[in-house]
């Protein structure tokens, strides 16, 4: 199939050739005298046949005498269309769009100018079909056979917004595959040549679904513009189905703008969970909160590849993403992030996989750090892990009596809290917050009789890594992070996306894995994939959703005050519900036992209730929710009187 057009047609084959060149001559015919066309022709090109027409011209295969070869020539047909002929330094538009998009996955601009038809465009002509025609011929990919493809539009992309040239019409009816399902980007650069008058219209049609909120908000369009509109394409690819529903152009128009992607459809396909989270990156409403451009979106492709086991099909080396590299260089730069990291990453490889490693070995490298060995000791001699007749003395009797496992558990929890100090109020109770998630957590999955409630317990206390990180390495990155939430109205993951370039939850990641922490850890620090929450299937998914909770509970009295705190709670047991159905009274409960066993333990994790805001903020709510009991309570009927 020849090049074909992007959206409906609007402008008949006729009207077209009409204004056309091309002299008539007389030509007998029997009695009769026919007049014949002679070959038609756009400026040089002489038009062979019609393989196209749209709302923006039409396109014809054409031949171009001068250099012996075949192109696609579009007319375009808007009223209102002109073109962009110069740069703003003066150089020829078409030169400069040429010279710059030679890439193996974009159709390029070779020429442009003005005939008595119009305002024309000539492009490399490539045989093949749309994306859009073989989704409706074939339906949708799947995930794994769309990385390629996607891997290499995302190349296209990347290239183009290095040279400062935006696409701005993304969609699937843009994007052809030639031979070898190899796809190639049309109309790159067209935003840039034409300036066109479109009329409104009451029905939805064309590349409405694939524009970003700031098309409509009045806001700048940008890099970031593409990267919505190819996060539309891919839900698309790989589920069938919009990423912006509604029938009617404001239906549209108001779920682009407010409306959250439904990634249900996504969810319960091989690697769907974290294709949701690489694809929630691009499709977030805030601009601000989105990847950059087509070079940060690969890289986060890089990262969902490597999450998903699936690097070679994307070609991808398994490297980390440039950024987290960059994060990580600057940690290792800073305080005692090597010393943690060894401690942690040792301790972790010798107890990983190995369940059976050497008692001497993993108390040698506990030993090495004298603050960890002292805690590790206390927390082991209280009632933490029971009670026992014999104090503990030596870590060797620590890793007899309660196991390599929980010895691993326990050391990446204190030597977490040790390394991971500051004068900062905000650090202080974060980690504070943080012990009050993992106490939290371990006693839901007690309550839900999850197995290894000390794993959970970790779980709970890391999930919120990277933000800890942040916090402690770049105070200033993280201040902005906290800005830009409060002036664009974004959760914590776009706005460390638009600061850092990364999620907390990416950059956690990368770093639990450095420390070789338990995959059990490193999913519960990924957190659940976007949209609305299932039922757990697995016992990783149960200890993650544990985690995750615990964490969003604790975050509640830390960025929420007075009835706010009340409304966020209850809007978080009902996304909990299908883990487990809690109920306000129950949440008072656990909370209430979460910050009892904070102040038992809170000397050897060296937490001060008494100056923490965190705390204080804790206990306010639950006196608030003391209090509204007892207004509640019936009162008992008054003794008769005598």
């Amino acid at each position: 199939m020849a090049l074909p057009l992007p959206r409906a047609p609007r402008l008949a084959l006729t009207s077209v050739l009409d204004g056309l060149s091309g002299p008539r001559r007389p030509v007998l015919q029997g009695d009769s005298i026919m007049v014949e066309k002679t070959t038609q022709t756009i400026g040089r090109y002489e038009l062979i046949r019609s393989v196209g027409k749209g709302s923006q011209g039409a396109v014809y295969l054409a031949r171009d005498p001068t250099l012996d070869r075949l192109v696609a020539v579009k007319l375009l047909s808007d009223s209102g269309s002109t073109l962009n002929r110069n740069t703003g330094d003066g150089a020829p538009l078409e030169a400069r769009l040429s010279s710059k998009l030679k890439h193996p996955n974009i159709i390029p601009i070779f020429d442009a100018g003005f005939c008595d038809a119009g305002p024309y465009l000539v492009f490399e002509y490539v045989e093949g079909a749309t994306l859009a025609e073989l989704l409706k011929s074939r339906g949708p990919y799947s995930i794994k056979a769309a990385v390629p493809m996607m891997a290499a539009i995302l190349k296209g992309i990347a290239a183009a917004h290095a040279s400062e040239i935006l696409h701005l019409d993304l969609s699937p009816r843009n994007v052809l595959l030639e031979s070898g399902d190899t796809p190639r980007i049309m109309d790159f650069g067209l935003a840039q040549y034409v300036s066109a008058a479109h009329e409104a219209k009451g029905s939805a049609t064309g590349t409405l679904r694939y524009m970003a909120p700031e098309h409509f908000l009045g806001k700048p369009l940008g890099p970031w513009t593409d990267v919505f509109a190819l996060g539309s394409t891919f839900y698309e690819l790989v589920s069938g189905a919009k990423a912006m529903e509604g029938t009617t152009l404001d239906e549209i128009r108001r779920h682009i703008i407010s409306r959250d992607v439904d990634f249900s459809l996504l969810r319960n396909a091989a690697h769907g969970d974290a294709f949701c989270r690489f694809l929630a990156g691009a499709l977030e409403k805030r601009s601000e909160g989105r990847y950059a451009d087509g070079a940060m979106m690969s890289e986060a492709f890089e990262l969902f590849l490597n999450e998903a086991g699936l690097a070679e099909e994307g070609g991808v080396d398994g490297s980390y993403h440039s950024t987290i590299e960059f994060l990580m260089r600057r940690m290792r730069h800073t305080g005692d992030f090597p010393t943690i990291s060894r401690t942690l990453s040792d301790i972790n490889r010798l107890a990983g996989d190995d369940s059976s490693a050497s008692t001497n070995k993993l108390a040698n490298v506990i030993l090495r750090d004298f603050a960890l060995t002292g805690k590790l000791l206390k927390l082991v001699n209280s009632a933490f892990y029971g009670s026992r007749a014999t104090p503990v003395t030596s870590i060797s009797q620590a890793v007899l009596f309660l196991g390599v496992e929980k010895v691993r558990m326990t050391a990446n929890s204190l030597s977490f809290f040790g390394h991971m100090k500051g004068n900062s109020t905000i650090l202080k109770d974060s980690m504070t917050k943080a012990f009050l998630s993992g106490l939290i957590a371990r006693h839901l999955a007690q309550r839900q009789k999850i197995p290894e409630a000390e794993e959970v317990f970790i779980c709970g206390m890391c999930q919120n890594l990277g933000e800890n990180l942040v916090m402690f390495y770049f105070p200033d990155e993280f201040s902005s992070i906290r800005e830009s939430r409060c002036n664009n109205d974004m959760d914590k993951s776009a706005a460390a996306r638009g600061v850092l370039g990364v999620t907390y939850a990416e950059l956690g990641v990368a770093v639990a894995k450095t420390w070789h922490l338990p995959q059990s850890i490193i999913e519960s620090i990924r957190g659940v994939p976007p949209g609305a929450h299932s039922v757990p299937g697995t016992d990783m998914e149960k200890i993650r959703n544990t985690a995750v909770f615990a964490n969003r509970l604790c975050d509640s009295f830390q960025e929420h005050e007075g009835d706010e705190i009340d409304r966020a709670i209850l809007a978080l047991l009902d996304w909990f519900k299908a883990s487990a159905a809690l109920t306000p009274e129950n949440c008072r409960e656990i909370v209430a036992a979460g910050l009892v066993k904070l102040k038992e333990y809170a000397p050897v994790f060296e937490i001060k209730v008494a100056t923490s805001e965190y705390c204080r903020s804790v206990q306010s709510w639950l006196d608030r929710q003391q209090i509204s009991r007892r207004a509640e309570s019936p009162r008992p009927p008054s003794a008769a009187r005598s």
